[in-house]
């Protein structure tokens, strides 16, 4: 039998329909737009300490920006210039029309592996982000190994401005909202973007055989409360200068909230298959958080499996990501499907050890989009690896209701048992990857399509197509059925063999009607797992899903041609 530990705890907080009032805060989170990270906590009455201004334009390593980082964590969070007003009440529309001049581009002329691009301030944009180039002092081997730091004011000759918006109403230390990183991809002589980090700490990147899809950030705060989260920002940005031939990127980043400052490194590599960072951070707490979210991800899912999409739209699936990949410290896989619930939904998955998760896309299949212009069957998935397994602790995932696939409506993170500690610095070493499909280290048969028919209210029939080639070494009619079902009871259960590597588990479930049924199953052959362990969780009714604003548009005007 499974541990029943291992369910998915389905919180006491499973956030109730009163908080739909607050949601528009908490699923702001998770926006494209990032619409609310505006609303982060920053001091405006303070001026940071001249002597930590000094520090931080003085830092050359990570053990400076250490120092920087724990000697804010002293005193307040820094403060950051209000917006003009005209910058602040912009739409989205009209802040795309301020573009980088990417002729301007920092190490253009300098035939180095790596180019820098920034981010304009405005729009959602608010917070005033501060970038420092480290570079070499000269030629020489040991001059190339000594670095010194050289903030970039802000320019406005860096950007265009194509709308109403003049540049001469601009204040001339505006500042900058966050970085670009142009490379190339190994092989590949063509440079592109590769990586932006932009808003709050969140942070992108893709390999050269996925495009942008699902995010990452550097530490979420108080995430998953029924209270306004906290979003700690990437304030400076600490680039050291690439030389030629460099694969990878080393690049420093100062975090500050109003619980925690940190400092954080990078070392992003840029690859066919995979882009990864290796991440080293530092944190130290102004206060004790009501929770932390180590490494948190975030996506989106509308529709796809167990749930079509609207009338009018004919993409069977819309989605960044269509399930959660867990791996414990005993080398065991997890796969929680993803399914919009009717309402803010919050789950933990207990670990003794947690050894890697991460948002997977593992659907690769063009026609179960149709969509050629969004490219969902080539989204990245995201997975962190810590460096040594996490102890003691859970994994969370936050599933919201949205209005369309702009907002990325499903987060996940790891929160450790110990709660952190005042004066007590925090370290985390772990490595975030951007790839395709699942890791290659997971060979178990996995779960590769769900579907669901609610015959009535008293009969859900599922299907879970099972694919891998441990299959093909078992016995159906041999194999133990783990199965665990929560606020339901199984009354029929099947397995059929399609062929060598497909199986498919057949599952008929009545629910109690206390709330959502949960389904939990895995297969083994002698006693050793053959499959992951699959979990779902399915509201008693589907949740509404409506055609996005920019779709009814396109249907109008093709009906009216």
């Amino acid at each position: 039998m499974l541990n029943p530990t291992l369910a998915a705890r389905v919180m006491d907080s499973l956030l109730p329909e009163s908080l739909f009032a607050k949601a528009g805060r908490m699923a702001a989170v998770f926006s494209k737009t990032l619409f609310f990270c505006s609303m982060t906590f920053v001091s405006m009455a303070n001026d940071s300490p001249p002597k930590l201004e000094s520090r931080m334009s003085h830092v050359q390593s990570f053990a400076d920006l250490d120092l920087v980082a724990s000697e804010l964590a002293k005193g307040p969070v820094l403060p950051t210039d209000p917006l003009p007003q005209s910058l602040a009440e912009m739409t989205y529309d009209q802040h795309r029309m301020i573009r980088f001049r990417p002729e301007r581009s920092f190490w253009l002329d300098e035939k180095r592996p790596y180019w820098l691009q920034t981010f304009h301030r405005g729009f959602v944009h608010k917070d005033q982000v501060q970038l420092y180039l480290l570079e070499s002092l000269g030629l020489g081997v040991a001059a190339q190994n000594s670095v010194r730091p050289r903030l970039v004011e802000f320019d406005k000759a860096h950007f265009k401005y194509e709308g109403d918006l003049k540049a001469g109403d601009l204040p001339a230390d505006l500042g900058y909202a966050g970085v670009r990183f142009i490379g190339f991809f190994p092989g590949n002589p063509q440079y592109s973007e590769v990586a932006s980090f932009v808003g709050a700490s969140y942070f992108r990147a893709h390999s050269e055989k996925t495009v942008w899809g699902s995010s990452a950030r550097g530490l979420a705060i108080n995430c998953g409360l029924p209270k306004a989260e906290e979003f700690p920002v990437f304030r400076a940005f600490y680039v050291q200068q690439p030389k030629p031939g460099d694969l990878s990127l080393t690049f420093l980043a100062l975090l500050d909230s109003e619980s925690v400052a940190g400092a954080y490194q990078f070392v992003m590599t840029p690859g066919v298959q995979a882009t990864t960072f290796d991440v080293t951070a530092r944190l130290h707490f102004r206060k004790v958080p009501e929770k932390l979210g180590i490494a948190p991800l975030t996506s989106m899912w509308m529709w796809g499996d167990a749930l079509a999409g609207p009338k009018g739209d004919h993409r069977p699936e819309v989605h960044d990501a269509d399930g959660l990949l867990m791996k414990g410290g005993d080398g065991q896989w997890a796969w929680r499907s993803f399914y919009r619930q009717n309402y803010p939904s919050l789950v933990r998955y207990p670990f003794e050890k947690l050894a890697g998760f991460g948002v997977i896309q593992r659907d690769r299949n063009s026609e179960h989009y149709k969509d050629d212009e969004a490219r969902y069957s080539e989204r990245p998935s995201v997975w962190i690896e810590p460096q040594v397994p996490w102890e003691k602790g859970a994994l969370e995932l936050l599933e919201l209701p949205a209005e369309h696939e702009g907002i990325d409506n499903v987060a996940t993170w790891w929160v450790p048992d110990q709660k952190p500690v005042v004066g007590q610095p925090l370290d985390l070493k772990y490595r975030v990857s951007f790839f395709g499909g699942d890791p290659p280290e997971h060979q178990q048969a996995k779960v590769t399509a769900v579907d669901l028919v609610r015959e009535s209210p008293k009969k859900f029939v599922f299907r879970v197509d099972l694919t891998g080639a441990r299959l093909a070494e078992a016995n159906p009619e041999k194999v133990n059925l783990e199965l665990i079902s929560i606020r339901c009871a199984i009354t029929s259960q099947r397995i059929e063999k399609v062929s060598d590597q497909q199986w498919v588990l057949h599952l008929v479930a009545e629910p109690t009607g206390e709330g959502p049924l949960e389904l939990i199953a895995r297969l083994s052959d002698e006693g050793q797992p053959i499959t992951e362990r699959w979990s779902y969780l399915c509201p008693l009714e589907a949740p509404p899903v409506v055609l996005p604003p920019w779709r009814v548009q396109q249907n109008q005007q093709e009906t009216s041609r």
